[in-house]
């Protein structure tokens, strides 16, 4: 039914779509159009929302970056709140460091690196975490540490049976005292 009234259609690709509709009895119409936006450029991630992931994962992993986010209302292209893959894909995307990465950089170690410093077992530092003896941060939701490095001050090891002794921090310097 169209192909009787439209004698032909012109289309011009500007930074507007134009179509030119000649009738058959001779008349014109024109239609003006907006470019619709590339879905690529629809799905990109807004600049001020990878600032503020950026700023979080200095002290949140991306479990807790994605429920941030979602407290304060932020939400995907597609409004939906945020997870942990979707954070995650984000990090990798725009080459953003992981909580992990960020906090190797500042030179904390791992359990089996900290306990080859110590010259004891891994099982051991994870105790001397858990008695405070050594600054251990949880870099995940899954539990994993990193510890601080002693610097100067060193541990004087306890002992077990009668009598038992607990582990002591002491200061290198000094050599005075549990701090």
């Amino acid at each position: 039914m169209l192909r009787l009234i439209i004698e032909d259609v012109t289309l011009l690709k500007t930074d507007k779509i134009t179509a030119h509709v000649r009738l058959r009895g001779g008349a014109t119409r024109s239609l003006f159009l907006e470019r619709p936006v590339p879905i690529a450029q629809i799905r990109k991630c807004k600049p001020e929302i990878i600032a503020e992931i950026d700023a979080l994962l200095n002290d949140h992993c991306d479990r807790e970056v994605a429920e941030i986010l979602n407290q304060r209302g932020v939400r995907t292209w597609q409004n939906v709140p945020f997870t942990l893959k979707k954070i995650a894909w984000i990090r990798m995307t725009y080459h953003l460091k992981s909580r992990f990465g960020r906090l190797r950089e500042q030179g904390l170690l791992t359990g089996k690196e900290m306990a080859k410093a110590l010259g004891i077992c891994e099982t051991t530092v994870h105790e001397w975490a858990r008695c405070g003896l050594l600054r251990r941060i949880v870099c995940d939701s899954r539990g994993h540490s990193l510890y601080e490095p002693l610097g100067d001050a060193t541990i004087m090891k306890g002992h077990g049976g009668r009598g038992a002794a607990q582990p002591i921090l002491t200061a290198a310097e000094s050599g005075q005292g549990a701090i």
